[in-house]
């Protein structure tokens, strides 16, 4: 069985806010992922962390709080963020449908990275790592239950350095774009009406 679990607990520090509750044509933020993931797994396997139940004070700990609060039967959970309101059905779907114990987007990058000491990368040899990702339930509960992961940033790292396992990637659209300072909704607004005429 399919599960999901919808991070809306964040505090919006570089957005000066809570983003999440930030109204967008009509409804706050977080409505729309947690939307087409619930039209997805259906209400009795999601769980809105923050909204539904209360979140902690990391990341790492509001995914734990929603796994343990899933359905008990739910063996594959997707993990999505408030902050990327507009992931797809397809995607959420293509991610669920995906045989690999972790699972994520990923989209070339852009720009040229640089480490703080000036050293330069190779940008054709790495990937930008998206949310939402998707996990085997029982492999991720028992890699947080360690007690060695306390303020991850993503869970696919988690199940490599417990597991040793690496992410299946899949390529994806630009559309998993994350809101992440006032300026953002902007780009979020182009988004928005990209995808309205794509399925008009």
């Amino acid at each position: 069985m399919n599960g999901a679990i919808l991070l809306a607990a964040g505090f919006g520090t570089r957005y000066h806010g809570k983003k999440q509750d930030v109204e967008f044509h009509g409804q706050p933020l977080w409505k729309y992922a947690y939307n087409t993931a619930l039209s997805v797994v259906g209400e009795e396997n999601i769980v809105a962390i923050g909204k539904d139940i209360p979140g902690g004070e990391t990341r790492t700990q509001s995914v734990c709080i929603g796994l343990a609060a899933l359905n008990k039967d739910v063996d594959r959970v997707i993990i999505v963020e408030a902050a990327r309101p507009m992931v797809t059905q397809d995607q959420i779907l293509q991610l669920l449908d995906d045989p690999y114990p972790s699972s994520t987007f990923v989209r070339p990058l852009v720009n040229t990275p640089i480490y703080r000491d000036g050293t330069y990368v190779n940008r054709s040899e790495m990937y930008d790592l998206l949310t939402p990702q998707a996990f085997d339930r029982k492999m991720l509960e028992e890699a947080y239950k360690s007690g060695r992961f306390e303020d991850m940033t993503d869970e696919t790292r988690v199940m490599f350095e417990y597991f040793g396992i690496k992410p299946h990637f899949i390529e994806t659209e630009s559309n998993l774009f994350k809101v992440t300072y006032p300026g953002d909704l902007d780009i979020l607004e182009s988004i928005y009406k990209h995808l309205k005429e794509k399925t008009a």
